[in-house]
């Protein structure tokens, strides 16, 4: 399983892993297909922020990460 963290800044977390894009995209962390918003925003914004700005469940988020085959980290 590849470790991915909630605190880690969007924009390095697609660098560092890109095939993370389609399942952010199906949460509708959408933001990330925006090159503006993502060299922006996303240098700053993490998944655990974008979850909470976009009223994802935290649970629902890392689950879906989980099954997508990613472990996550900086969770309760």
């Amino acid at each position: 399983m590849t470790k991915i963290s909630l605190t880690m800044p969007v924009h390095d977390l697609v660098a560092a892993h890109p095939d993370i894009v389609p399942i952010m995209v199906q949460m509708g962390l959408d933001g990330v297909t925006q090159p503006g918003l993502l060299n922006t925003v996303g240098r700053f914004m993490t998944l655990e922020k974008g979850a909470k700005m976009k009223h994802i469940p935290l649970a629902q988020l890392i689950e879906t990460l989980t099954q997508a085959g990613f472990e996550v980290e900086g969770h309760d």
